[in-house]
């Protein structure tokens, strides 16, 4: 069943996100080209989410994109606010955004609840605050 949700919820990524990859055991998700908002010294980025054992009731917990990601204020570049780089993660180096789903509620029926489509948003929301 937990497999067969996370299936249904890989489906809604692609529809927004595009192409991605993931796990053999759907314990990951690759976004091979996340779009960023403006402001950040890159167009898209590749971005990973870990998917917890506990999915859904344990929500995602932080997201990673590649090394070097900035903000760009008037033409400088700055490291964002609770960002670390060189996490290893999938076997490569990463920057890890420590970023935690407030209040996280999800639903046996994966469209009336939180699911990973809607921590995805929230990601993007947090994108756009540029700090």
């Amino acid at each position: 069943m937990a497999l067969e949700r996370r299936k249904q919820e890989l489906d809604l990524l692609r529809g927004k996100y595009g192409e991605l990859e993931h796990g053999e055991n759907l314990d990951w998700v690759l976004f091979k080209h996340f779009p960023m908002p403006c402001g950040w010294n890159r167009e898209a980025t590749e971005l990973v989410v870990i998917i917890p054992p506990g999915y859904p009731t344990t929500p995602p917990d932080n997201f990673h994109v590649r090394n070097g990601l900035r903000i760009i204020t008037d033409g400088t570049e700055k490291l964002p606010s609770n960002y670390s780089e060189n996490q290893s993660v999938l076997g490569g180096n990463w920057a890890q955004f420590s970023y935690h789903a407030q209040g996280w509620n999800p639903s046996p029926d994966l469209l009336e609840g939180d699911n990973l489509l809607t921590f995805m948003l929230a990601v993007e929301q947090r994108l756009k605050e540029l700090n």
